[in-house]
């Protein structure tokens, strides 16, 4: 045999044996994240400006967490535009949570001009812990409203522990309206999106029960605030059946593999 047709019959061999590999690691699948999400319009009064939020509950992007990705979809011109927290309620027993992660892509700074990238807001450079978490088992809610839980960056008579002198410093915003005040262009802003991971979800939570979400903008409750009841949920639909190889294909791929590496074996020694 000739060796360009030992190196055939060793390559049809190999491409059996990928084959095989190919198949068996094809069904292999990833579960995409169950998701809880709402979304709300309307308008500021105070500055005229629409108002525009979303936010993401995801209990499966980190499991045993709850991840929160909150974000402003408008422009600002006064403190009052500036998305500062968020407060929902869960219709299970009550949530045992703790705020683990508090991150922007990106912090911006009109007056400076300058970007910082990659933020913990938990312990920013200039002044430390920036965002916080609270809850209550009180059944009125939390201080104010009617909500159990909640995210936040103005303190609002409910988070504790916050940095900074002015309290929408850090808030969210997706840019800057060309008549934006000088308090606007001076402060720090979150730009677009924050993301949260709250620990302590129990096995037996469900997403689905989320729900009586609030929109806080401004440093105050009297401030434009939106409530959404109900948001949108998204599971992924179950991965199709695995296509395993008839048992006698397998084989013969098998079979014809190890045979084609005997015959070249037996024809090197030959030659050899």
């Amino acid at each position: 045999m000739s060796q360009p047709y030992s190196k055939k019959i060793a390559g049809y061999a190999v491409c059996c044996i990928s084959a095989l590999a190919v198949v068996t690691f094809s069904q292999m699948s990833q579960a995409d994240a169950a998701s809880m999400t709402f979304s709300v319009t309307g308008t500021n009064s105070a500055s005229n400006n629409a108002l525009a939020s979303s936010v993401v509950f995801d209990d499966l992007l980190n499991p045993g967490k709850l991840t929160v990705t909150l974000t402003n979809m408008k422009n600002v011109s006064v403190p009052s535009d500036v998305l500062t927290s968020v407060f929902w309620d869960y219709a299970g027993s009550p949530l045992n949570l703790s705020l683990i992660s508090a991150t922007a892509a990106t912090v911006t700074q009109k007056t400076s001009s300058t970007t910082t990238n990659n933020v913990n807001l938990l312990n920013t450079p200039t002044n430390g812990k920036e965002w916080a978490f609270a809850s209550t088992t009180n059944s009125a809610g939390l201080s104010g409203i009617t909500q159990d839980y909640g995210l936040g960056t103005a303190g609002l008579g409910i988070f504790q522990g916050l940095g900074g002198q002015q309290q929408f410093n850090y808030g969210i915003i997706d840019g800057y309206n060309a008549n934006a005040n000088p308090a606007i262009k001076g402060g720090s802003f979150v730009d677009n999106s924050a993301t949260f991971v709250l620990s302590g979800l129990p096995t037996n939570f469900d997403i689905s029960k989320i729900g009586s979400v609030r929109f806080q903008y401004g440093t105050n409750l009297s401030e434009p605030s939106i409530i959404k009841a109900q948001g949108n949920y998204y599971s992924p639909p179950p991965p199709p059946p695995k296509q395993v190889p008839e048992p006698g294909t397998t084989a013969a791929l098998g079979l014809f593999a190890v045979g084609a590496f005997k015959v070249v074996r037996k024809k090197s020694l030959v030659v050899a």
